[in-house]
């Protein structure tokens, strides 16, 4: 059971808050909801039973986790799949577990392909596009809070980690190598 408080991505609500453990007002009974605020959706409310088993529900990452993920970034593989809808298919169900690195897998992806694309003088596919907002946005969203900084720096920050990262590879291999 989560606390009053806490955390926890929500389905394709992102980050929401648990704010009470109640019984909302005109329901009958003694079934407990959880009453969460999303973070990034301002005035939305969403009353969920304790035991839903419908829609995932989970904690966010701590900051230990959350730096352990962006460190494996660089590591994560990912496959292009060519057939458009088969494509849309996989990322949409990928980004549906909530599962952080799922989204990463979708990032990665989409990010290789628009970058092979920019090279030829061409576009993201529309559908793409929209796949990376949506894994980036619930990426970002889970990662600015489990680290405490603006959603708008997220992107800055992964890129700076990567960076730090790769140069202490590199440091560690050079001195392997000596």
């Amino acid at each position: 059971m989560f606390a009053v408080n806490e955390y926890v991505i929500y389905g394709n609500n992102g980050v929401c808050q648990v704010k009470d453990i109640c019984t909302p007002p005109g329901v009958e009974g003694d079934r407990k909801y959880y009453l969460l605020n999303p973070v990034y959706l301002k005035g939305t409310t969403i009353y969920t039973p304790v035991d839903n088993i419908k829609v995932i529900m989970r904690s966010i990452l701590s900051r230990e986790e959350s730096e352990r993920l962006i460190s494996r970034i660089p590591s994560i593989h990912t496959a292009w799949i060519s057939n458009d809808k088969a494509r849309e298919a996989s990322c949409k169900q990928a980004i549906s577990t909530c599962d952080s690195m799922e989204w990463i897998k979708v990032i990665k992806a989409m990010l290789q392909r628009k970058k092979e694309q920019h090279g030829l003088g061409k576009k993201l596919r529309q559908s793409d596009e929209r796949l990376l907002s949506s894994a980036s946005e619930h990426l970002h969203g889970e990662l600015a809070v489990a680290l405490n900084i603006p959603i708008e720096e997220v992107e800055t920050y992964i890129e700076s980690r990567i960076g730090l990262f790769e140069q202490e590879v590199a440091a560690s291999d050079s001195c392997a190598l000596n």
